[in-house]
């Protein structure tokens, strides 16, 4: 039983981090929205579910996912403020997504979805336990250092080895990474390094081009 809460939990959290991200993009730019913010609010909300998707009531797993959609919408610039070239936007839909859920969880885990399967853990402050969200605090703030510690001693570790460099120069930079480590990167028919369709990608061959003279349209009695 508790595991069917847990699936609805997660459907329903992505939904509603769709509308709390499109909510903030719709406020910031005058009533239009991306739609690929839509499907990063979508992200956002299943990341922000996942600590509480056994612990929580269907409409609180909705209030979860849409407060998170609207932190992680309103922390868009958060690479620009810290200095970060990171285009996949991981901390900022996983770590702040996590964050925020984290802490939600400490509000909004009740002891009756727990005990749906048997199980007997202490709910948050929704069900009067207001020291579960120092315990969240407490955790979110030993995970991000565990994180933190372990990712720079790995990092500092690749920097040494051979071909696994964690910053290109300048001019590949510019370029674009796709450009500069790779021979031809192509989306659909339109090819980074050349416009157009690469045949070697493509399994076509370019056609020598007509001359001007046939490419003419001759119009009968002219």
């Amino acid at each position: 039983m508790r595991a069917m809460v847990a699936v609805f939990n997660t459907n329903t959290a992505g939904c509603t981090g769709i509308l709390g991200w499109v909510l903030v993009d719709m406020i910031k730019h005058r009533g239009r929205f991306s739609v690929v913010g839509a499907c990063e609010g979508a992200i956002a909300g299943l990341v922000g579910i996942t600590p509480a998707a056994g612990c929580v009531s269907l409409w609180l797993a909705a209030c979860i996912g849409f407060i998170t959609g609207i932190v992680c919408s309103s922390l868009q610039n958060i690479n620009d403020w810290l200095r970060v070239d990171e285009g996949m936007d991981v901390f900022k839909l996983h770590g702040v997504g996590g964050i925020v859920g984290a802490f939600l969880t400490g509000l909004f885990a009740s002891e009756s979805i727990s005990a749906l399967d048997g199980a007997s853990l202490t709910g948050g402050a929704i069900d009067g336990n207001g020291i579960q969200v120092g315990r969240q605090l407490a955790e979110i703030c030993a995970i991000a250092g565990y994180s933190f510690t372990v990712s720079y001693i790995l990092l500092f570790i690749l920097k040494y080895i051979p071909g696994m460099r964690l910053r290109v120069d300048e001019e590949s930079e510019m370029m674009g990474l796709d450009r500069a480590q790779f021979f031809d990167e192509q989306i659909g028919d339109w090819s980074i390094a050349h416009g157009t369709s690469s045949p070697m990608l493509m399994g076509v061959s370019k056609e020598p081009s007509a001359s001007k003279d046939e490419q003419t349209v001759k119009t009968p009695g002219v």
